[in-house]
């Protein structure tokens, strides 16, 4: 029983997440906020530090005009952000893969350019 409450609990502040709500505006408010971010959503993180600094980070790009935000809002931009994340790695390696395989080939060739026919 207690396990079908917790979900029904978590479930009605996800829909109630999809609403605006005013953003906080003290360190208690923030800390409850994020807390309340963290517990009711599945975060690509289980990093606490990390989300609440991606949190803070939104926050200060909005808008001077934007004093209601959903909370669902900020779990697509952080879930948004560690894919770009994991895409920033991927590109990289394969443009790592691909250097490495420049430099044999140029390796390669000087080699054989400097080795003699006969």
């Amino acid at each position: 029983m207690k396990t079908l409450l917790s979900q029904l609990s978590r479930l009605y502040r996800q829909v109630r997440g999809l609403f605006p709500s005013a953003l906080p505006n003290g360190m208690t408010e923030f800390d409850t906020w994020a807390n309340s971010i963290i517990n009711t959503y599945t975060m690509p993180t289980l990093d606490e530090a990390s989300i609440k600094f991606g949190l803070t980070t939104t926050i200060m790009r909005l808008g001077p005009t934007e004093a209601y935000k959903s909370k669902y809002f900020f779990v697509l931009i952080l879930k948004a952000g560690a894919s770009k994340q994991i895409a920033g790695a991927v590109f990289e390696g394969i443009k790592n893969k691909q250097k490495q395989a420049e430099a044999t080939a140029k390796a390669a060739e000087a080699s054989n350019a400097q080795t003699p026919q006969l």
